[in-house]
């Protein structure tokens, strides 16, 4: 081992071991913020002279952990860059306090600068990383630190409020990355032996243990296993409207002032965020920027896999297998990209400005521009004879309006939601047994007699009531095969909305009990390929355990409310009421 000095800071340098290559070092440093505090690094560099582009890895998940495992830094050195990765401030190497994406746009301001002024670096920085080492990206953008050059964000959103309160409801999921994944860090900090200091122990009591009985604790703000080491979690429930307060992890306005290019990714499947964080951010990016790179030298990429880039080169998902054709070599062309945008070297990647894998047909389709220009927006009708919650054949979907027609209503009780497995899986799996619960309404098209290819956003348009002041409504688009199962095609963070935000969610407005309200659920992205002899298929429901919390029903402050009662929901559909969904229909080719 060698000691040496980077810019007043002390750092380890070593060669790596043999199972490693040998013309790469690797560095332990510290990386000083305005106020003093220093974060813990891990640094690859080439073991040769000269200064190199920089790639930088903000997470707060532990860097020893991802370099244990990690092929990119090595891959990204091997290639001529410097990477750094880089523990959020409060985490592991780092000093501090870690709040939750409290300190993240200033950070991540001084990380980058820091590294684009320092001894190996030749002045160019990238960022990459997914889920929260992809959201500190966004938020180290909208400071426009001058020395960054193009960022990665994988599995992102780009609105705070939407991130925490998607559709209007609040995320529970928080429980599942505090207690195995954040907790054990500040246990060992406080040296408090109540639970395991280890991420992966944590990871294993937590989910053996019976985590239902903590989704189910009423009133949400007195959650008792939170209040230690969580207090951001209370704050964010005492902030259920958008506002300026959420502007700490907001950067929806801040597009007209992005100079650097991104590299998008996401999953259909994505469990934590949808592909609706990266759409938005292409459609922004490219007609916002306040640059021709960035509007030019952005890319999408959008395939069949869920949460993070590891899953990237999977074809078996859930129960579907979407062949080889569905695998890609992510790292690679995202040095690719780098390569161009770091380095200067033109042409080196392939893709199109947009990359999408279409379920069903099971290939890639390369595009200009997001949405599609040539998406078709077709409507597909609810019918019923009103007897759609028992009889489940009763739903349809079709293309005639309705004419007078009774209502379908169903019984929600927050005590019992449904209980969305494809939290656990979040995959697509056969949702029949979803279907067969009396407080999911289906509605079904007739077999398709061609095929049918839709790409983009699906919107639903209701007509709907409630015997409650407040509640829930809930959509899923299934491909229903010969056989009789019935497949998802997004995620389920898609397609939803608690009603008394349903004219903004800047302000609440609860409804009158039995009055009937035109509502729109929209979010919900697929592309899919819906095969001659299929059919379409809506699901319609109140609750999505345990990714939204289950509306209480009684209108009061959601935190703070104990009490659960049931209501009775209506779907309306006639020809005073046409509800119907919406479909992106691509014309076939001629």
């Amino acid at each position: 081992m060698r000691l040496i000095v980077l810019l007043g800071i002390c750092l380890c340098a070593f060669r790596l071991s043999a199972q490693h290559p040998q013309n790469i070092i690797r560095e332990e440093i510290k990386i000083p913020m305005r106020d003093g505090i220093q974060l813990g690094a891990i640094v690859y560099r080439p073991d040769q002279p000269g200064k190199f582009p920089a790639i930088v890895y903000r997470t707060p998940y532990g860097v020893d952990d991802y370099d244990a495992y990690a092929q990119f830094p090595l891959k990204a050195a091997k290639q001529g860059y410097i990477v750094f990765l880089v523990d959020v401030r409060g985490r592991y190497r780092s000093e501090g306090e870690f709040v939750a994406y409290k300190n993240e746009k200033q950070d991540g301001y001084d990380v980058i600068e820091w590294v684009g002024t320092s001894e190996y670096c030749n002045g160019k920085v990238g960022t990459y990383g997914g889920s929260y080492p992809g959201i500190v990206q966004w938020l180290a953008m909208s400071q426009n630190p001058p020395h960054l050059v193009a960022a990665a964000p994988e599995m992102t959103p780009i609105s705070s409020h939407h991130f925490f309160y998607y559709g209007g409801a609040f995320s529970m999921p928080w429980l599942d990355w505090f207690m195995p994944y954040i907790f054990a860090d500040k246990r060992m900090r406080a040296n408090d032996t109540s639970g395991a200091w280890d991420d992966a122990t944590a990871e294993e009591q937590w989910v053996s243990s019976d985590r239902r009985k903590w989704y189910a604790y009423r009133p949400l703000i007195d959650l008792p296993i939170l209040k230690k080491y969580a207090p951001e979690y209370f704050e964010w429930l005492s902030h259920p409207d958008k506002s300026a307060w959420w502007d700490f992890v907001n950067v929806e306005e801040d597009f007209i002032n992005f100079k650097t290019p991104v590299f998008l990714l996401s999953g259909w499947y994505d469990a934590g965020y949808g592909p609706e964080g990266a759409t938005r951010a292409f459609r922004k990016m490219q007609s916002e920027a306040a640059s021709e790179a960035a509007k030019k030298n952005t890319r999408l990429i959008l395939g069949p896999w869920n949460h993070t880039s590891l899953h990237t080169r999977k074809t078996h998902f859930g129960e579907m297998e979407f062949y080889e054709s569905a695998g890609l070599d992510y790292d690679t062309e995202l040095l690719n990209w780098f390569d161009e945008q770091l380095k200067g070297i033109a042409n080196q990647s392939q893709l199109p400005p947009v990359s999408i894998f279409v379920m069903g047909a099971n290939k890639w389709r390369a595009e200009e521009k997001w949405p599609l220009s040539n998406a078709v927006a077709t409507d597909f009708y609810l019918h019923s004879s009103g007897n759609a919650t028992i009889d489940k054949a009763d739903g349809k979907l079709v293309k005639e309006q309705p004419k007078q027609q009774k209502g379908d209503t169903y019984i929600f009780d927050p005590a019992n939601p449904l209980w969305d497995i494809s939290y656990e899986k979040s995959y697509p799996y056969d949702q029949r047994d979803i279907e067969n619960r009396k407080d999911v309404v289906v509605y079904t098209s007739a077999p398709l007699q061609e095929e049918m290819e839709i790409i983009g956003e699906v919107v639903a348009e209701l007509f709907v009531s409630s015997s409650a002041r407040d509640t829930d409504f809930s959509i899923t688009l299934t491909d229903v095969y010969p056989d009789g199962k019935s497949i998802n095609l997004s995620g389920m963070d898609a397609g939803y909305l608690r009603m008394r935000y349903r004219n903004g969610f800047e302000k609440q407005e609860l409804m009158n009990p039995g009055e009937i309200y035109k509502i729109k659920i929209g979010q919900l992205y697929t592309a899919n390929l819906f095969k001659k002899g299929h059919r379409i298929r809506i699901q319609i429901t109140s609750s999505k355990a345990p990714h939204y919390d289950p509306n209480p029903n009684t209108g009061t402050e959601i935190a703070s409310e104990k009490n659960l009662i049931p209501a009775a929901n209506t779907i309306h559909h006639s020809n005073k009421y046409p509800s119907k969904i919406i479909l992106p229909v691509i014309p076939k080719a001629k």
